[in-house]
């Protein structure tokens, strides 16, 4: 059980001119209850009872000759945080501050303080005393000469007193800290949904208020309202009940908050002016594009559509979401709001489990970048790609020594797609090792059938492009010595990397290529001069040659200094025993240029643009039956 406070030592002061007042106050207050010579006067006055040893009260004594020091003596008691509960304070104690203006600085330095003054005779009556010190309870007075019995009970009552009220007023604080604790807790529960735990609609109103002053004060904040709507939810609550519904949407908010990130605000609108029970809005603040907000939807179309398994039930719970932001120039919340479930009534009408965006332009954008993701993954199980083959010159006699396999995109329904545009979303989404792997798989395997064939293909080479993300990929030097054996082609293929392929992670890309040349696989640097373009790390990676980037080769014929570069890297590169291969060579001069300076190989539409295989066949077998092109002759 808790101590009382009235169960403490009760501390007194007494304050007077006179020392031997102190040693009868200390005896009075030493056994801490009534003084042994009075125990006759009790016995007649209360009876023969024996004190209670529950209520003995102890007492401790302090002591102080002049007002100033019993001031200073309760001062710092005070600020010690161990008070005096009672002051005697004498009337008379000259030179010093009589008791009046003692009482004044005591209660100054402590108004709980309780006092008795103890007096023979006073310079003041009491109404003069109750006009300076005010009309009080904390102020008694006792005449001189007292009596024990009287000193004793004025002290146990009046400490007693003062420690009842510090006990009421420690209860009121307590008690006033619960109230606050309990008001937080429902102010907490008035802005708080009870089932999930997420934040209300009042919480999220007030949540995008602060958003929108914020945008106020700064134009460039970029922040999105993402509105989800659970598809065939009422399913659930029919066919398993009401328990399985809310323990489904209690998984839904826990997976939303696993998957957005620590800056998103999430808010259930489960409360009793929700509707339909299976509404929730994702507020995305602070993003750096607007785009990032359809890159959050589509992590949570996909998150969400992963089955739940809930008491033994799976559950498949897909959700229609509507996006819009700040770029509309909303006035108010509910005006994003009321947009971005627009834009989810629309992604129900077009087929559920999808998102539509509410601005027109971004919408066209994403449903564009979408469309074209889905139909790459299609495209990469329905095989929709082919290759088509560049031819690679010899400068010096004409001839084709090879081809660099170009993939191209039949979209059933866009025909032909470019490289450019594909390629990039291949790598960003995923798919661009599979990809990259089928493309290695099917240029072997075409120079294998063409060698089957035709004798003039038998020194032709074959060169592929490996991604970044294939040259970092855990598995590519098993998957090259797999198709080399399916396809016999060895030694003929070449591999080509860009620059930033390889600078993206040397170390590491220096191992992989090590390992690559070890199988007898020459490797070339592609795009040589667009990425770090830094020639004095040729010699850290083990590469047998150069692709000139056709920038350079364009422009060599009007920009001196093009051509004195590229004349510089030839140079060096044969110094380094490099092969060259020009890339974009697309006239006679720019060839004779080029032979001029000694590069060994070109390709680009003064030869050939990419063909199809069976075209890419014809033009070794035509170009072996005749003599070198006119314009080598003239060249030589």
């Amino acid at each position: 059980m808790k101590p009382s406070l009235l169960d403490q030592k009760r501390r007194i002061l007494v304050i007077d001119d006179n020392e031997a007042i102190h040693g009868d106050f200390r005896k009075i207050f030493t056994a801490g209850r009534p003084p042994a010579d009075l125990a006759g006067e009790e016995a007649a006055l209360f009876g023969d009872v024996k004190p209670d040893p529950g209520l003995q009260v102890e007492f401790e004594v302090d002591s102080a000759l002049q007002g100033c020091e019993g001031f200073e003596k309760v001062q710092s008691a005070t600020a010690a945080g161990n008070p005096y509960h009672l002051a005697f304070v004498d009337m008379r104690m000259p030179p010093g501050w009589d008791g009046v203006q003692t009482i004044q600085k005591l209660w100054e330095a402590d108004p709980r303080l309780q006092v008795v003054i103890c007096s023979a005779y006073s310079a003041y009556s009491w109404e003069q005393i109750a006009g300076k010190l005010g009309a009080t309870d904390r102020l008694l007075i006792l005449k001189k000469p007292f009596d024990k019995l009287e000193v004793f009970q004025l002290a146990t009552a009046l400490t007693a007193k003062w420690l009842a009220t510090s006990q009421a007023q420690l209860k009121m604080s307590e008690l006033e800290h619960l109230v606050e604790k309990r008001t937080s807790e429902l102010k907490e529960a008035a802005f708080v949904d009870r089932l999930t735990g997420l934040p209300n609609r009042a919480l999220l109103n007030d949540r995008l208020s602060q958003l929108f002053q914020n945008s106020l004060r700064d134009n460039s904040r970029k922040f999105a309202v993402l509105f989800l709507d659970f598809d065939r939810f009422k399913v659930v609550n029919d066919s398993l009940g009401h328990e399985i519904g809310d323990l489904l949407l209690i998984a839904i908010a826990t997976r939303l908050q696993q998957e957005t990130r620590r800056t998103d605000m999430i808010a259930s609108l489960a409360t009793t002016a929700r509707l339909g029970g299976d509404e929730f809005i994702v507020v995305l603040d602070q993003l750096r594009d607007y785009h990032d907000a359809v890159r959050v939807t589509e992590r949570l179309l996909a998150a969400l559509a992963v089955p739940y398994t809930i008491k033994g039930h799976v559950i498949h719970s897909t959700a229609s979401i509507g996006v819009t932001t700040n770029a509309v120039h909303y006035t108010s919340p509910d005006e994003m709001i009321r947009d971005a479930d627009t834009a989810m009534y629309r992604a129900k009408a077009a087929g559920k489990a999808c998102y539509m965006v509410f601005d027109r332009q971004m919408h066209q954008d994403a449903v564009a970048r979408l469309t074209l993701e889905n139909d790459l993954r299609q495209a990469i199980k329905d095989q929709e790609f082919i290759l088509h083959y560049q031819p690679i010159i010899n400068l010096a006699t004409g001839a084709t020594v090879g081809f660099e396999a170009l993939v191209r995109w039949r979209h059933p329904q866009r025909g032909l797609v470019s490289p450019v545009e594909f390629i990039p979303l291949a790598e960003e989404i995923g798919v661009i090792v599979p990809l990259g792997y089928w493309v290695l798989s099917e240029a072997c395997r075409q120079l294998a059938e063409w060698r089957s064939r035709s004798p003039e293909f038998q020194d032709i080479n074959m060169s592929v492009n490996l991604s970044r993300k294939q040259l970092a990929a855990p598995d590519l030097v098993n998957s090259i010595q797999r198709v080399i054996d399916e396809s016999g082609i060895y030694p003929a293929l070449k591999l080509e990397i860009t620059e930033s392929a390889i600078m993206n992670d040397p170390e590491a890309s220096v191992r992989v290529m090590d390992q690559i040349r070890a199988m007898g696989i020459e490797l070339h640097m592609d795009d040589f001069g667009t990425g770090y373009s830094s020639l004095s790390c040729l010699h850290r990676f083990p590469i047998g040659g150069l692709k000139i980037d056709r920038s350079f080769v364009s422009h060599m014929g009007d920009r001196q200094d093009y051509a004195l570069v590229l004349e510089a890297i030839i140079s060096l590169a044969q110094k380094l025993k490099l092969r060259i291969v020009a890339e974009g060579v697309e006239t006679a001069d720019q060839m004779a240029m080029l032979r001029s300076m000694g590069c060994d190989l070109a390709q680009g539409y003064f030869f050939a643009k990419p063909l199809e295989p069976a075209r890419a066949e014809a033009f070794v077998t035509s170009k072996s039956q005749r003599s070198l092109p006119p314009v080598c002759q003239t060249a030589a």
